[in-house]
């Protein structure tokens, strides 16, 4: 993975990652969100996608607020739409224009959020989305998923539950680079307070905003994949809502759990830019 770089939007250290430079301004640019898992950050989700993409595309990866190598910020009164805020405004100074926007997991469910508002929150030419939008049911998978405890052992089984192939929880390496990133200062902090919910307060924010996605209000072109094994989802979720979508196309890979975009890479990539490509025709 290419080396990062570092901007300040709003007085917040955003960091990100860049691909197909030589492509700025001749097409429009690839904006990739990553997902939430503990120790998620553009350079884990999108490792296997940045430069392929590159090769035809401008591509920028930032990472969220909170994540990665972004500030520790979390706003307990609306990250959501501090979140959404914070691309737009990363995209206005990267003075990109429209970008195709590809989100995966929470970044999926966060991008059908913008993509259906009335007047979108970003300039989007399209959407792709991995493994998010639907239900995300509470079983046991998505507890791992959700309590980590900061050790390396809890990180191996958090990436066994995202991934089909055992090769990847077995691999020390890959799971100490994902263990640093969860535990750098603030990081822990910063991704638990999503799963914070008061006693006494009904629920709101995130899962609320998802539920009341109109999704037959998304008018911009649109792919969405979903893994045949993936865990943290209901079996069939996406019969739930990619009918709705216009103009809409489903994907499925069916040797994937819940991050298809690392594990079926090579498929992920041809599918995507075959997809780009046919918008531009």
């Amino acid at each position: 993975m290419r080396p990062g770089h570092f901007v300040s939007v709003d007085g917040i250290k955003t960091h990100y990652l860049e691909a197909g430079v030589e492509h700025r301004g001749r097409r429009p640019t690839i904006l990739l969100l990553h997902s939430a898992e503990f120790g998620g950050a553009a350079e884990f989700t999108w490792e296997f996608n940045l430069e392929a993409l590159g090769q035809a595309f401008h591509v920028l990866a930032p990472d969220h607020l909170g994540f990665g190598r972004t500030d520790k910020i979390f706003d307990f009164g609306g990250q959501f739409d501090k979140r959404i805020a914070h691309i737009r405004r990363f995209i206005e100074i990267m003075c990109v224009g429209k970008v195709h926007v590809m989100g995966c997991s929470m970044s999926g469910g966060l991008s059908l959020t913008v993509a259906a508002r009335q007047s979108p929150d970003w300039p989007m030419a399209s959407l792709t989305v991995c493994s998010g939008g639907g239900e995300s049911p509470d079983n046991e998978a998505r507890r791992i998923l959700n309590s980590y405890d900061g050790t390396r052992e809890h990180m191996r089984k958090i990436v066994e539950v995202m991934f089909v192939d055992p090769k990847w929880a077995a691999d020390p390496a890959y799971i100490n680079k994902r263990w640093e990133m969860a535990n750098m200062p603030g990081a822990w902090e910063a991704t638990a307070a999503a799963r914070f919910k008061a006693p006494f307060r009904a629920p709101t924010g995130w899962k609320g905003d998802r539920e009341i996605i109109d999704y037959s209000k998304i008018n911009v072109p649109t792919l969405v994949f979903a893994g045949r094994h993936d865990p943290l989802r209901n079996p069939g979720y996406t019969d739930d809502f990619v009918p709705l979508i216009p103009n809409a196309r489903l994907h499925i890979m069916e040797q994937a759990a819940h991050m298809g975009n690392i594990e079926c890479a090579e498929e992920f990539n041809a599918k995507v830019l075959h997809f780009l490509m046919g918008l531009d025709e």
